[in-house]
């Protein structure tokens, strides 16, 4: 840990999820034991995210986030993808809080240690209106919005609708979709064979290498470590099966993929998408077409990367934040 690293105080002192408690303790217990070094070594870093961690009230669903860099540093808002956590994104924050950006990081509800939605209120818009809950509750000026995947609709979606609230956007894995009446049909169905049904009810007995085969052969061109692959399968055990059910019938929905070309329209503030040129399932091919449609839109397309860029290659993330970022800076 760098400890010129601050975290900002939380605004209020909204108690930590039941889920965020019961992980928090088995780490503990376990760094009380013996583990091989590697084990522990793993294990320290993730306790020191968790140690992190705050806790705020969101359109009535408490949300777990962290809040790293300098309090006075210009706001970079990190938003996760589809069932993922915040911890997706521990590779890249110290080094941007590091550069002066102060980092928030969050998880969506439903997802990670936030808590589950009551209302299933697991929509694009939904998503977007707790990002800006978030800003109002920490008194943010106009944030520069990092994205990866699912996160790069709300994003969208978010500044699009409250453009006066971004100052820049960067996409990770993100392309146009277009609706498929047959694929919208099955497609949701099959995820949720194969999330909710099947890896998920595995992680959840601590068995990982299955995820780790499925990520490696399916979603990425690079192999992930074995500790960013245990933390992606943490998000595997705590996202809520409805949340991840109901999230993808609404990214098959034709109006919410048809809205997309029309939002990157409406964009006027810098914005950055960056392929993977290897990407199963956000096309290289449509994310060109898709910042073809922005105001003031770069493409990027990075060789031998497939959909899991965060893990595939953070240092290029941190390299490709830092630059775009300070061209924005100006």
């Amino acid at each position: 840990m760098n400890g010129q690293i601050m975290t900002a105080p939380a605004p209020s002192s909204t108690l930590p999820t039941q889920k965020y408690v019961e992980y928090r303790a088995e780490v503990e217990a376990k760094l009380a034991g013996k583990l091989s070094h590697g084990e522990r070594r793993r294990l320290e870093h993730e306790y020191e995210l968790l140690k992190r961690a705050q806790f705020i009230t969101l359109n009535g669903v408490v949300h777990h986030y962290q809040d790293v860099g300098p309090r006075d540093g210009e706001p970079l808002v990190l938003v996760h993808g589809w069932d993922c956590s915040a911890f997706w994104w521990h590779h890249i924050i110290d080094p941007l809080a590091a550069a002066g950006y102060r980092v928030i990081n969050y998880d969506l509800k439903g997802h990670g240690f936030s808590d589950n939605d009551p209302a299933h209120g697991y929509t694009v818009a939904g998503f977007s209106e707790d990002l800006r809950a978030l800003g109002d509750a920490l008194k943010l000026e106009p944030q520069h919005v990092a994205s990866f995947s699912l996160g790069a609709f709300i994003a969208l979606h978010y500044g699009a609708t409250v453009p006066d609230r971004v100052r820049s956007l960067t996409f990770f894995n993100f392309s146009l979709m277009g609706y498929n009446r047959v694929a919208s049909a099955v497609l949701p169905v099959t995820l949720d064979t194969i999330f909710n049904r099947v890896l998920r009810p595995i992680t959840r007995t601590g068995f990982w290498p299955l995820p780790f085969v499925y990520a490696r052969l399916v979603l990425a061109q690079n192999t992930p470590t074995i500790g960013d692959i245990k933390l992606g399968t943490l998000s595997l055990r705590y996202c809520e099966p409805a949340a991840i059910r109901i999230s993808t019938h609404e990214l098959a929905r034709r109006e919410v993929l048809d809205a997309v070309p029309e939002q990157m329209r409406r964009v006027k503030q810098p914005t950055l998408l960056v392929a993977g040129a290897g990407d199963p399932v956000m096309r290289p091919n449509d994310g060109r077409k898709l910042m073809a449609l922005a105001q003031h839109g770069t493409y990027l397309e990075v060789p031998k990367c497939g959909h899991l860029i965060l893990f595939e290659l953070p240092e290029q993330v941190v390299q490709i934040l830092r630059l775009f970022l300070r061209g924005v800076r100006g």
